[in-house]
């Protein structure tokens, strides 16, 4: 028989004498990173809790996250946190579901093919050296930001073939603006519809139309030209399905907005925490530049290198460990289930946290410690399949992954063959989990010539 989920453990630690658990995590005075790793360590593989009326289970066993993500995937949907930016992704892969998601990611899935991928590489170490010679040595600069700007030119670049940089800068700084919007709108109780006329309201909702405005430039640009371009959404545009039909302008704004967002700053964060790493562990830092001396000379990597610079993607996938760019995944039971032995009642949600998975010692010995050698011979086919899972997994498995480590590589080894970072002194990591794993208020360094 199942357990009713009803008074299953609670992991929210109480309010005030006893009281019911209301409101934010943060009113518990600890960080929502911090609730999610302890939750798990004191109330095991599988826990719940409250968040106002949502019921929340938070699975940290890699065979109960196989079980959502793979084997019961057909059951579940995105949860209330992912669908919440549906005003800004639209129906896009990230969002959509069903049959429909099917056809779409089928449709998407031959832009990042692997020789598609590699084919991106002369444009990531072009714009790395552009970002390179306007750098001087010994100035201040902003980690994040920086990292944030080059990747975001990268997927411009490579998805809209757009080179002004005045135009790039508008288009990410009114994503950014209207994603702050939508992430303040969550973490309210109370959410006033978005056809309100609020102040708030009316900025998003001129955020939202200029972004559309701008990709559907592009799109009819593309159809304009009447042939594939080098560009992501040259492709989309002359994708056709099985049975001659291709995507709508809606269709090709929802998915080309998605792809955007995932593409860069996934990789932005990754490049930012390792550098971040990188700086406090010295000995790591000086293997890895002697690999790249020892393969590159000095040159900016291409495609070919990064399959030679196995340090590299052990340095890289350590930080991806330690500092995962996506840090928690829910989905949402479309009907009852059981997980665990306990009953999963239709509308609760599953959250799976890379943060916990990734720092538990029965698999990640001394698992706070920035160890890159830990990833040799072979431990990521060792592990379970979900003890370690940076891009998600099953069938919604992030869809450009090869595109983000290739990036990673490329600019890593272009970077840090130029440069070092010294962090300023007294900073200290502090995390703004949103989507992501964004850091607080910036990582401010000066650049230091190798």
């Amino acid at each position: 028989m199942l357990k009713s989920s009803t008074p299953i453990r609670s992991g929210l630690p109480p309010g005030p004498k006893g009281s019911a658990v209301r409101g934010s995590i943060r009113e518990f005075g600890t960080t929502l990173l911090d609730f999610l790793r302890d939750t798990a360590r004191e109330y095991g593989p599988l826990a719940s809790f409250r968040v106002g009326p949502k019921r929340i289970f938070l699975a940290s066993n890699p065979d109960l996250i196989d079980q959502v993500l793979v084997r019961d995937a057909k059951h579940y949907v995105k949860h209330f946190g992912a669908r919440a930016f549906k005003p800004v992704l639209g129906n896009g892969l990230v969002t959509s579901e069903g049959a429909y998601w099917q056809r779409q990611r089928k449709l998407v899935q031959p832009a990042f093919m692997k020789a598609r991928v590699r084919s991106y590489a002369p444009v990531m170490t072009e714009l790395t050296e552009t970002m390179l010679e306007a750098w001087n040595p010994g100035e201040h600069i902003d980690i994040n930001f920086a990292f944030g700007d080059l990747t975001s030119r990268i997927a411009l670049k490579t998805l809209f073939d757009l080179d002004d940089a005045g135009d790039r800068e508008r288009f990410y700084e009114t994503l950014k603006f209207a994603f702050d919007i939508m992430t303040a709108r969550l973490s309210r109780l109370i959410k006033i519809p978005l056809w309100v006329p609020t102040p708030q309201n009316v900025r998003f909702n001129r955020a939202r139309a200029e972004l559309d405005q701008t990709i559907q430039g592009f799109i009819e640009a593309g159809r304009a030209r009447g042939k594939i371009g080098d560009d992501l959404l040259s492709r989309l545009i002359f994708a056709e399905h099985e049975d001659g039909s291709r995507m709508t302008d809606r269709e090709l704004r929802d998915e080309a907005m998605t792809l955007y967002l995932a593409s860069h700053e996934t990789t932005a964060l990754t490049l930012t925490w390792t550098w971040v790493l990188l700086s406090q562990h010295p000995a790591v830092e000086k293997k890895l530049v002697a690999e790249w001396q020892h393969m590159l000379g000095g040159r900016t990597p291409t495609a070919d290198d990064v399959t030679k610079l196995p340090y590299t993607a052990n340095v890289i996938a350590e930080s991806m460990r330690l500092y995962p760019p996506v840090y928690v995944i829910g989905r949402e039971a479309t009907k009852d289930l059981e997980l665990g032995g306990y009953r999963v009642k239709r509308g609760y949600t599953v959250l799976m946290s890379q943060w916990v998975n990734h720092r538990d010692p029965a698999y990640f010995p001394d698992p706070d410690a920035f160890i890159p050698e830990r990833w040799e011979d072979g431990l990521a086919k060792r592990l379970p399949k979900f003890a370690y899972y940076p891009f998600g997994g099953g069938q919604r498995i992030c869809i450009g992954n090869a595109f983000a480590l290739m990036e990673a590589a490329i600019i890593l080894a272009a970077v840090g063959q130029r440069y070092r970072f010294t962090v300023d002194d007294g900073y200290e990591v502090t995390f703004k989990p949103q989507i992501t794993l964004m850091p607080l208020g910036g990582i401010p360094a000066t650049l230091q010539p190798r």
